[in-house]
């Protein structure tokens, strides 16, 4: 039939309902393929050049030194050998002194990748490259003299990239170089320094592999052997961490773009079924419906997943750009997968929401044409079941935990909940006040169909709950730990003080005034046992940041400011440790049990007699052991202390730093500085984000908007013809979108504080605060929304009337 033909295809495509639908679409895709991009180029930038994103062919590291052993074990199968060391130190220029991340190397660094140094040249001894970071915060330049430790240095020029430099946001201290064998000459290190120890190693592939069984047999623990095709590297988690993130913001864009696209297409089924009766009494089969609604299924699907590839390939340049200097390598060009998994989100969900309503379209009976009540007999259990099912696999699959999405989704009932007891309760308060007759024309409408008044309100919510979660916790991510910390919080950690220099320094200190904490005995050990039975296996994760690591041990008579005993009482009685509460929790441990300990190669053990909570918010010195003064009394100790510095006593720095140059000096003022900078890129590019959030939230609004007026078109037609003026049906209209506002505002900011109370301390580990600002701003937000949304979709007495007189 022509009337079938591609030309009402085109019209359908471009109008009304189905336009929504394809603008939905569109974002849905934009939004998940922005991330999915970014994703896949730097996944991308660690698989095509691996070697040289660790500078060689095998790399061992670890906290300890390897054996001397093991390397000329290296030598004798053929293998090049490059030793590194990297720690944290204070450099001095002048009066200016900065903490940097300091790594030294030696003549054969790197065997793969690009050192790049400017101007072109070696690292040498006596020399230093400083990123350019460090040039503009010490104000130096090629040819001046800084000090590092005991040592002075010649800036050799500015240190551009390392190839194992990774792109990890969280690398905060600024970066230096210089040669090996200038380390000893510094006076830093000693015995408990934080220094990590790298071993390159460049050979043939089966040399390696006899190296590598050979050696994995003798490695300790906190040491790895890794390769250049091992994802389980700090870059890597860093990437999983972020993009896992990013994911969850995107998903949301996801979900609005879905319940659009669902409000759209039940509209539009609605609307439809008179004309698929029509065509039916014309002689048109179900087969000829069929194509004719499959074409115009494949017309929406195509131009809404190629706007949306377009959208999102734009934004995700946008998202990288807003990153800025937390990406600090060239990334490849992006594979194919993205674009396949966004055609494959597309093709999903546009069957996920089609199907039910175009099988109602080809079961309308042609009778509808005689009555209007005849229609498809399908359950709209089916519907919810599709939805909610489609829309669980999309969040699994998306954020990758299945626990999460099954918590997004108990999210969404509690939501409907919450918001069918609110519109009960309102509705039933309204019935007792005396308002307009526009006013009880409204809520007479509200009244009688509640369902449909549930669904109304339930989109509106469901788009004010969406975008405020992803503000809410943007905020928090970004500002909310920095605004906690008090004003007084210590900004100085003293770290790696000999025991010579304790008590100068203390005195020194006390003379300037300031607010220190008690001066902590530091041992580096690592948890060996626990009841004599191996406690590796169970401590540390493999991921160099559990529990097998070496560990800053202390022992003292006095509990830490911020720590609270949870079990057993505080005492010195000898042979004693106190753990940690999350410690404690993670390894099974409870009062009497016995740990052992590994102190460079000596074994200490402690029974446990207290366990206690610290808080680590606080930026004081905290400890997971602290063990009694015959514990560990008896080994070499550093000391660590920190101290609250206020703005006006800025100089001490320096006066400090000069008297103790051994001694290393953490800026924390300048770390959170910093902290705020990255989170600042962070918080820039999930902007991105929530500008296609936005928009799905807008879609979603004018789709109600569009459902709305079509299920109240009997009756406002009636009202017209009874002689009702446009005055009174504009203004019944807008009571009836400014109560839907204000209901869907009070219910999305009670699911948004239950959301974030349970959120952040299991995701993001902040505390729980309330947000009373959306307690207000939500209802208001919803109704001006509403309200503007209304005008901006046509909804004006002019128009409003010439609709009346269209469908009367």
């Amino acid at each position: 039939m022509r009337s079938l033909g591609p030309g009402l295809i085109w019209r359908e495509a471009g109008r009304g309902p189905l336009r929504l639908f394809m603008l939905a679409l569109a974002l849905s895709v934009a939004s998940m393929l922005s991330v999915t991009l970014v994703a896949d180029r730097l996944n991308q930038a660690i698989k095509v050049s691996g070697r040289d994103y660790i500078a060689a062919d095998r790399i061992l590291s670890g906290s300890r030194p390897a054996p001397e052993a093991w390397l000329l074990e290296a030598q004798q199968l053929g293998l090049a050998i490059s030793r590194t060391q990297a720690f944290q130190s204070v450099l001095f220029a002048g009066e200016a002194l900065q903490l940097a991340s300091v790594r030294a190397v030696d003549e054969a660094f790197p065997f793969y990748g690009d050192l790049q140094l400017a101007p072109a040249g070696q690292v040498q001894p006596g020399t230093i490259w400083l990123s350019s970071r460090l040039l503009a915060l010490l104000q130096v330049q090629a040819g001046d003299r800084i000090e590092l430790g005991n040592l002075e240095l010649q800036v050799a020029g500015e240190l551009v990239s390392e190839p194992d430099q990774g792109f990890s946001p969280m690398l905060l201290a600024p970066r230096a170089m210089i040669h090996r064998d200038d380390v000893a000459a510094t006076g830093i290190l000693m015995a408990g320094s934080r220094v990590r120890y790298r071993y390159l190693f460049a050979g043939a592939e089966a040399d390696l592999q006899r190296y590598a069984d050979w050696l994995q047999p003798r490695l300790l623990p906190g040491q790895r052997w890794r390769g250049p095709d091992n994802a389980d590297t700090p870059v890597a988690r860093s990437l999983v961490r972020a993009e896992q993130f990013f994911r969850l913001a995107s998903l949301t864009g996801v979900l609005l773009g879905i319940l659009a696209m669902a409000i759209a297409m039940g509209y539009f089924s609605r609307r439809e079924q008179d004309r698929m009766a029509l065509l039916k009494t014309l002689g048109a089969t179900r087969r000829q419906l069929f194509g004719w609604l499959s074409r115009l299924l494949l017309t929406l699907l195509v131009l809404g997943a190629v706007m949306g590839a377009l959208i999102g390939y734009g934004l995700h340049k946008l998202i990288l750009l807003s990153l800025g200097e937390a990406l600090a390598v060239p990334l490849p060009p992006p594979s194919l997968t993205p674009f396949a998994v966004a055609a494959g989100l597309a093709l999903l969900t546009t069957l996920m929401l089609s199907v039910v309503p175009m099988a109602r379209l080809l079961k309308v009976p042609p009778l509808r044409v005689l009555r209007n009540e005849a229609e498809a007999r399908i359950s709209p259990w089916w519907s919810a079941g599709i939805l909610l099912t489609g829309t669980f696999v999309l969040s699994w699959v998306f954020a990758g935990d299945a626990g999460l999405a099954i918590g997004l989704l108990l999210g969404l009932v509690t939501l409907m909940g919450l918001l069918g007891g609110l519109c009960w309760l309102l509705l039933a308060l309204a019935r007792r006040r005396r308002g307009s007759v526009a006013f009880r024309l409204a809520l007479s409408r509200l009244q009688r169909a509640r369902m449909t008044t549930l669904v109304q309100f339930g989109g509106v919510a469901l788009a004010l709950f969406l975008g405020t979660l992803l503000w809410v916790v943007r905020g928090e991510l970004v500002d909310g730990f920095l605004a906690r910390l008090p004003p007084d919080t210590p900004n100085r950690f003293l770290i790696n003080i000999a025991t010579h220099e304790r008590d100068p320094l203390q005195q020194r200190l006390d003379r300037a005034g300031l607010d220190r904490s008690q001066f902590y005995p530091i041992v580096r050990g690592r948890l060996s046992a626990i009841n004599e039975q191996p406690a590796v296996a169970d401590v540390d994760s493999g991921r160099g940041g559990g529990l097998g690591r070496e560990l800053n041990l202390t022992y003292g008579e006095q509990l830490p400011d911020g720590n609270r005993i949870l079990q057993g009482d505080w005492s010195t009685l000898a042979d004693s440790v106190s753990v940690e509460s999350g410690l404690a929790e993670r390894l099974g441990l409870t009062l009497g049990d016995r740990l052992t300990l590994d102190l460079a190669g000596q074994q200490v053990s402690a029974e446990v007699r207290t366990i206690r909570e610290v808080d680590w918010d606080s930026m004081k010195p905290n400890f997971y052991l602290i063990f009694s003064p015959d514990v560990l009394a008896d080994y070499p100790v550093t000391w660590l202390a920190s101290f609250y510095l206020p703005p006006a006593q800025q100089a001490f720095d320096v006066e400090l730093i000069r008297a103790f140059p051994t001694v290393t000096l953490l800026d924390v003022d300048a770390l959170l500085e910093q902290l705020r900078t990255v989170l600042a890129q962070v918080g820039q590019a999930l902007l991105v984000i929530m500008l296609l959030v936005t928009g799905a939230s807008l879609l979603v609004l004018l789709a109600q908007m569009e459902t709305t007026l079509e299920s109240r078109r009997r009756e406002l037609v009636l009202l017209r013809t009874l002689g009702a003026g446009e005055r009174l049906i504009s203004a019944s209209l807008r009571w009836e979108w400014l109560a839907a506002g204000l209901v869907s505002g009070l219910a999305a900011a009670l699911a948004v504080e239950l959301c974030v109370a349970i959120l952040l301390p299991w995701w993001l580990g902040l505390p729980w605060q309330p947000h009373p600002h959306i307690w207000i701003g939500l209802p208001l937000l919803g109704a001006g929304l509403l309200l503007l949304t209304g005008r901006a979709g046509g909804v004006t007495r002019g128009t409003l009337m010439a609709r009346l007189r269209q469908w009367g």
